[in-house]
């Protein structure tokens, strides 16, 4: 017998109070990088992961020869990770 007191990921939502989309999350990294969207030379990762019980958005994108990679963290729009590499 299934569990009908079971909130699913909408539900889970509206009581914490939303989480950030994909392109807010993207929002926040580039406002991080210091970039404008139209300057990327191509967004290559951004989707919703959990990490130690919280939503994270995790963003990867290249500018200019450099790999950006960000987790951020879905519900206040922080900046949990950051790395730059030469690609």
């Amino acid at each position: 017998m299934a569990n009908s007191n079971k909130l699913n990921d909408t539900e889970l939502e509206k009581i914490s109070g939303g989480t950030l989309t994909q392109d807010e999350a993207l929002g926040k990294a580039l406002e991080h990088a210091q970039l404008k969207k139209d300057q990327l030379d191509f967004v290559k990762k951004a989707e919703m992961d959990y990490e130690h019980g919280r939503k994270v958005w995790e963003i990867k994108f290249y500018q200019g020869g450099m790999e950006y990679e960000y987790d951020i963290d879905a519900e206040s729009g922080s900046v949990l990770k950051f790395e730059k590499d030469w690609d």
